[in-house]
């Protein structure tokens, strides 16, 4: 099985890696690398612009997007968590990645992915072809992917995918209930 240091490597030269997230398995690359990101797409079989980036920690966020102080406040209790986060892109991702000047953005609750994205931010999206289920486990994965991917063991993940909000409106809106719901949730944004 492929170590952290050899998945970040492989990152840099161009691979597809599957790895676990505190939600699902995830699939990702280099979000800068277009090259990657089109074959991420191929193999996913998407059609539709928009991935989520994942970085290591709440200090680099600014790096990558503009936010606002309420929406500095709501991040800092979503974040590390099973939660994607919509914001206005500062920088310029391989084509594919924003969708509409928007990034959506993970910081999880798990070692494995945040180590994987200690040098930069990867791509972070469910580990299974577009409209099938999220793969369960590495096995399964394998079945599907092959080698088209690297495949990196680590925490489980809780099988449930992260609930998204898009913090680029007026206000915090839930585009999809995922595994952070209910009054912790209504709390955190406000409604």
């Amino acid at each position: 099985m492929t170590s952290i240091y050899e998945a970040r490597n492989a990152l840099r030269k161009g691979s597809l890696i599957i790895y676990p997230t505190d939600t699902v398995w995830g699939i990702g690359c280099d979000p800068f690398n277009q090259k990657s990101v089109d074959n991420l797409f191929k193999i996913k079989g998407k059609k539709k612009k928009g991935l989520s980036i994942l970085i290591n920690n709440k200090e680099i966020l600014s790096e990558y997007c503009l936010i606002s102080s309420d929406n500095k406040n709501i991040i800092n209790k979503l974040f590390p968590g099973p939660v994607t986060v919509i914001l206005k892109s500062k920088v310029n991702f391989a084509k594919g990645v924003t969708r509409n000047g928007n990034v959506a953005v993970r910081i999880p609750n798990n070692e494995t992915s945040i180590s994987l994205a200690k040098d930069n931010p990867i791509i972070t999206t469910s580990a299974n072809k577009h409209g099938i289920d999220v793969v369960k486990n590495i096995d399964e994965a394998k079945t599907i992917f092959g080698n088209s991917c690297i495949y990196l063991k680590g925490e489980k993940p809780i099988g449930i995918e992260s609930t998204i909000i898009n913090l680029t409106e007026n206000a915090p809106k839930i585009v999809r209930i995922g595994a952070l719901y209910g009054s912790t949730l209504e709390d955190i944004i406000g409604h």
